[in-house]
Formats: structure tokens, sequence, C-alpha cells
């Protein structure tokens, strides 16, 4: 039994067909149930295979001319008939079958498929022409119809509105309460204040393929609303999608343009400062503070190194979470952006303020645990500048941090560059002199390790860490005289050192730049 339908504007009901005056000798002789079935089309049944032929929502014409010899299966075509969805069929008794039999009526009745006995003078092409008149005109108002509800939120479209218009326009079209939702189900704009998610409301959902913006709710279930109202909320839900879609696109737009502002600003290359200001109006940034640059990098997750999750939709949404937490943990008054498997991050303080750094950072990272489990990452802070014009500084400082609590601590760790010791004291030295240094210092050495596979370098760097010579030879697993002929070689490639402290200082400080990360 096919379902009643309520009747869509681009159909007529069968019982405004057997109202027409072309059906004024017309009779519904069986199946009143069925009198709001809608018709959208109309065919004639003058052979035996027309089942296969038959439409939903169909009206049929016949004169049973193919079944006349047949009264059982003149009966069961109306179960048969009902099954494809037929909305109704119209006999004219004739020579061919005198009356209309009751087992037929009585299935039409049990069934709800409307039954119509026509007149026996009925014309079937002017019952056709009369009935294709009714459902052209109402499919005609229905387009006409449609048209003004597309008209009318493509306007709110063009002219900038927003959810409110789309929910107000929605309301006004189909004369309900109406809301609007974003993704993680807050009430963007309602037109009723108790209208909430809930039974008694129809949820509509705002999606763009798989990705769900958030939904639109509509007072009543869907099976009270008419097509007409249905079309409106289907209208409103594509509409609010692309308003969705085009706000993101324009956040991310001006995401990413506030990031290369950012990185101009961190790397040194903003030194006007007008240009800067500009910049700190037009996205909202206080520079008016003293601020310090942190960075936080992915080192792995779950046991695989980021690089390995580079290019997949697993490194987007880590990077998105990295991103919610530093937002989250970090306040609202930090100016935080994305940098590739990084974020940066101006958070801002007091010129003396490291401590509160320290536990701000603190917070981010447990933060970061709670929402990346499995995930390793790093932190490095540089000191709070108070002009934004040098924070370049307090980002050199922060890299530094970053690698330099890498090497010594290994990934995963929070390091300030205010508590690295005498590193801080080498930030500011090139990378070129530093070599230079080291060079002269143990570069002799290093070639003799080079060229004749020892590991002299590796024998100062742990005599020189202890300063004892017993507990020297046992930490390299040899004897005490063997390691007595290695200083001695030492120093005759590098020059006497034993006895000296401030040399002895010279090599340590050599071996230990040789082991930091590059800045």
């Amino acid at each position: 039994m096919a379902p009643n339908r309520p009747p869509g504007s681009d159909a007529i009901r069968i019982a405004d067909i057997v109202r027409l005056p072309i059906l004024a000798g017309a009779r519904l002789v069986g199946g009143a149930g069925g009198a709001d079935r809608p018709v959208r089309s109309i065919n004639v049944m003058e052979v035996p295979d027309i089942l296969e032929w038959v439409q939903p929502d169909e009206l049929l014409l016949t004169t049973a001319y193919p079944l006349r010899d047949d009264p059982a299966a003149l009966v069961e075509l109306v179960p048969r008939l009902a099954k494809r969805g037929l909305a109704a069929i119209a006999i004219k008794p004739t020579r061919y079958i005198e009356v209309i039999p009751a087992a037929m009526i009585e299935a039409a009745d049990r069934l709800d498929l409307p039954l119509i006995e026509l007149a026996a003078d009925a014309s079937f092409n002017e019952i056709i022409n009369a009935v294709l008149s009714e459902i052209l005109a109402a499919q005609s108002v229905r387009l006409q119809r449609s048209a003004a509800i597309h008209d009318r939120f493509t306007a709110i479209v063009l002219s900038g509105g927003g959810l409110r218009q789309i929910a107000e326009a929605l309301a006004e079209l189909i004369g309900r309460p109406t809301a609007i939702m974003d993704a993680v189900g807050t009430i963007q704009w309602r037109t009723s204040p108790d209208l909430q998610p809930g039974a008694g409301v129809m949820v509509r959902p705002i999606q763009v393929g798989a990705e769900r913006h958030g939904a639109i709710l509509v007072s009543g279930d869907a099976s009270d609303l008419g097509t007409e109202q249905l079309e409106a909320v289907e209208h409103a839900a594509t509409v609010a999608a692309l308003r969705q879609v085009q706000a993101r696109a324009v956040a991310e737009a001006d995401r990413r343009f506030q990031a290369v502002c950012l990185e101009e600003l961190v790397t040194g290359h903003v030194t006007d400062r007008s240009v800067l200001m500009e910049r700190a109006a037009a996205f909202a940034w206080d520079l008016g503070v003293p601020r310090a640059v942190l960075l936080a990098e992915v080192e792995a997750v779950a046991g695989r190194p980021f690089a390995a999750l580079v290019g997949t939709a697993e490194e987007g949404e880590l990077r998105q979470r990295l991103a919610e937490a530093a937002r989250a943990s970090l306040g609202s008054n930090a100016i935080t952006w994305d940098r590739s498997r990084q974020i940066g991050s101006l958070v801002a303080g007091t010129a003396a303020g490291e401590t509160d750094f320290r536990g701000l950072a603190a917070a981010f990272h447990a933060d970061v645990q709670r929402r990346l489990p499995g995930a390793v990452v790093s932190v490095g802070i540089g000191r709070p500048v108070g002009d934004p014009l040098v924070i370049h500084r307090s980002f050199a400082e922060a890299r530094r941090a970053l690698a330099i609590g890498r090497w010594s601590r290994g990934p995963g760790h929070l390091v300030l560059f205010s508590e690295l010791g005498v590193d801080r004291l080498l930030a500011d030295v090139s990378e070129a002199e530093v070599d230079a240094y080291c060079t002269a210092m143990i570069g002799p050495l290093e070639a003799h390790d080079r060229a004749h596979g020892t590991s002299l370098v590796g024998t100062l760097d742990t005599f020189l860490a202890i300063r004892n010579g017993a507990l020297a030879a046992r930490q390299l697993f040899v004897h005490y005289n063997t390691l007595k002929n290695r200083l001695a070689k030492i120093e005759e490639i590098i020059g006497p050192f034993l006895d000296d402290p401030e040399r002895c200082l010279s090599l340590t400080l050599a071996l230990h730049l040789r082991r930091l990360p590059a800045p």
C-alpha cells in the first residue's frame, strides 16, 4: 500500500480532479481514504502490459478492455496498481465491463486507492487535456513560488546578509519560528527565544560535502511542512552553507595574511613603525605591552615523526589542535599564528616577567597533551621586549631555546632562553665567529681524528668534564696509562692545556659550541 503523502504545490489531488467540470458525471466509488493523493501525470490503459509503464502519482484511465475476459485479473489490478504507487484508477464502463466488480471496490477501499467510475459518454481526450491543464497550472504556480524563494535568499547573499537575515526570511516564508546553530551546537540566531533543539523541532543540516557547518532548526516536525515550506528550508540551508563557507574563506585569508605579517615582524623585515602600527590597528594587535615570542613544535605523534605526516589530513588536524590549544591556554591577549609544523605566539607580560611566561607556557604544554594524546611537543620562549620593532631578537632566542632544549634535554621539553646559562651569552655571536673560534681551539684535533680514525676529541671532552684522570679512564673504559698517552698526544697537537685552567675553559667552551645546533 502506497502511503498517503501531503499534496505538493506541483500536483492536484484526486478530490480536486473529480470536481472538474469535465468529470461532472463521474463518481468516486471506492478508495475514498486516498482522496488526497497527489496527481502529477495521467495515462491510458488499453494494453495488457500497462503495469510496466505505470508511474507513481499517475491517474490511469481505462475501459478495462484488456481484462474484459478475465474477472480475476480485473480484481487483482487494484492491489497491483497500488503497489506501483498509482494515484487513482478511473474506469469507463462500456459494453466490455457493465459494472465495476464489488471485489474491486472492496480492494480499493482496503488500500485507499481511489477508484473512479466515469460517465458512459466521457471522453478520454477531454479528461486528459483538462487534467494536464490543471497539473501544468499547478506546476507553473510552484515554479513561480520557487523562483520567489530563490530570489529572496539570493538577495540576502548578494547584499552581504548573514545568518540573522537568513533565519528571519525563512521564518517569514514558512510561518514558523526558526533558528540557525553552528557546527558545535551553539545557536547563532533565532526568531523565537523558546526554540531549542529537541522533540517537535525539525533539524536540517547545513552541510557542504561531508563537512557539516551547523543546522537549521524549524518548529514542528518535517511531516507537518508542505512542499514549499520544505523547499524554503532547503534554500535556507544552501544559502547558510554558502555564507558559512564565505565567512570561513574570508577568515582563512585574514589568518594567512596575519601570519605573513607576523613572520615579517619576527624576522626583522618590518622596520617602518608607521607600517607596523597600521597593521596592528587593522588586526587589533596590542603591541603597547612587552611581548615575548613562544614557539611550539610538534616533534612526533604516537611514535611517528611529524615529518612522516606532512601532506596528510592528519597533519592538518594536528596543526589545528595545536593552534586551538595555544589560543585557549595562552589567552585572548596572545597573538598566535601557524608556522608550518610550529605554532608561533607573541605572549604579553612585563620586561621582568620570565616566571609568568614559564607558568603560561606550562599551562599551554599541559593543554597540548590533553588535546593531542601521544604527541611530543617542544616549546621555546625568548625574552620579552618592549619595542615591537626588535621582537626579532626574542624570536631568535625562542628558536635558540627550542634547538638547545631539543639537543640537551631531548624533544618534548619547555625551555626559556633566560634559563639557558652560558648559551644566552653566545646567542648574539654569529655562526661564522663561533665556527672560527671552534676551529682555532680544536680544529687540528678534529682533523687528526678524521685522518687517523681516532677519537681524541671525545677523550678531551670526557677528561675536561671530569678533570680527574682515573675517573676519566674508567668512563672511557681504557687503562690510566692509555689515557695519559692520549692526553699527551692531544697536547702535542693543540698545545699544552692540562695545567692551564683558562685554556681548559676555552677548550670546554669550544666542545660545547660544537654540540649546539645551528641557530
